[in-house]
């Protein structure tokens, strides 16, 4: 039979204390069936929650409860049962503290395993949500939808990493001896910390300028920045550096206080419009006025890229053998400005190819005609012998002869 004895439980686990559950027949089966029994139950009691909060968020339409529930279900599911192992651990009657606490030990530190685990499931719900719905509000404000999307990416890493430490931090505090090993390491190893600390010097300065980048948003994801000469998108912010994709699909990985330190120049920084050109050479006796006419009417009015603010097309340099023409147009966005310049660079240089092939540049020159020695002698023999030469000759003579008289 078992009884129940009213003696308050004061926290030890010492073979002559009393006990809340004791057993007369010192049978050791009961306290495990008991265990199991609670924990088996308290993972029903999580299936039963679980399926109430799935119910109520197909009913609610909102994002959020629904991503909370998907994320954090098998987290929470360890987390119920070893909350109620924990707690009846400290009702099992004389049981040998070398076994009680190593188990309790383990099973703490799962606990917080699971429960860090949670919060990331809550946060990656959250961030989710967030992002759904600025996809929503994408179509009227563009610009404001990347900032939101970069200050989500941004403070959603920094809260991994702050649960990750806090965490691995309770973790060590579990162990008895945690504080006092922690103490004896900075005491007698301050200056191999601080040469750690100098080797962290980059890392911690890419760290802080990943918040600074967050807050004062120098660059977004999706813009259209120049960096050191490179052109680019903004493709992907990470804690430590940056990823841009050039126009031939190369990535550029670039140091966070790379930016925050240095300059650059960032094109949809206060809007999503863009304007770009295309520049080609032909020669000095192009009609100018049916290109202007046939690149607006022809080509950037027929294009689902071009955004109707801006196009034109101008002499942007007079060299010693060919003119300079540039092609401006406006876009949207940046993927549509790149390929709003791809179609009018190929539908103008086959117009030009097809239909006006003579004003493609050419090089120009005058051809000398060889000569030798004999052709120059008869070529003077004959200007010699032409009929008024003699009399200038003469003239030239006696003129001369006059003056010496």
């Amino acid at each position: 039979m078992t009884t129940l004895d009213t003696t308050q439980y004061n926290g030890s686990l010492s073979s002559n204390n009393t006990n809340v559950l004791t057993f007369s027949n010192g049978n050791r089966t009961i306290p495990l069936m008991i265990i199991g029994g609670i924990a088996i139950g308290s993972m029903l009691v999580h299936l039963f929650i679980t399926f109430i909060l799935k119910q109520i968020a197909k009913k609610t339409g909102w994002s959020f409860d629904k991503e909370v529930v998907k994320h954090c279900a098998l987290p929470s599911f360890f987390i119920f049962p070893l909350t109620s192992i924990l707690v009846t651990l400290s009702f099992i009657p004389d049981v040998d503290l070398s076994i009680m606490d190593p188990i309790r030990h383990a099973f703490e530190i799962l606990l917080i395993i699971f429960t860090s685990w949670s919060a990331v499931g809550f946060i990656k719900a959250a961030s989710i949500a967030i992002s759904q719905n600025n996809d929503y509000q994408k179509s009227t404000s563009s610009l404001q939808s990347r900032k939101i999307h970069t200050q989500l990416i941004v403070a959603t890493r920094i809260m991994y990493g702050m649960i990750f430490w806090i965490s691995a931090a309770a973790i060590l505090l579990t162990f008895p001896r945690a504080w006092d090993f922690g103490v004896s390491i900075l005491a007698s190893a301050s200056v191999a910390a601080l040469l750690i600390g100098f080797a962290a010097k980059p890392s911690m300065v890419n760290l802080i300028a990943s918040l600074q980048i967050a807050l004062t948003q120098p660059l977004l994801l999706d813009d259209y920045v120049v960096i050191d000469g490179q052109q680019g998108v903004v493709e992907e912010i990470e804690a430590q550096f940056i990823v841009v994709r050039t126009s031939d699909e190369r990535r550029l990985i670039i140091p966070l206080s790379r930016i925050i330190n240095g300059s650059f120049e960032n094109w949809t920084r206060t809007e999503e419009n863009i304007g770009i050109y295309f520049d080609f050479f032909v020669d000095f006796g192009v009609p100018l006025e049916d290109l202007k006419q046939y690149l607006m009417n022809s080509i950037l009015k027929k294009s689902k890229y071009w955004d109707h603010r801006d196009g034109s097309l101008t002499i942007e340099e007079c060299r010693e053998n060919c003119l300079k023409l540039r092609a401006y147009m406006t876009a949207l966005n940046v993927k549509s400005a790149c390929n709003l310049k791809n179609e009018v660079s190929e539908k103008l240089m086959e117009y030009i190819i097809t239909t006006l092939p003579e004003y493609l540049p050419r090089s120009r020159g005058q051809t000398v005609e060889k000569r030798s020695g004999i052709d120059s002698m008869s070529r003077i023999v004959t200007k010699m012998e032409e009929p008024g030469l003699e009399n200038i000759i003469n003239e030239k003579k006696h003129h001369i002869f006059q003056e010496k008289e």
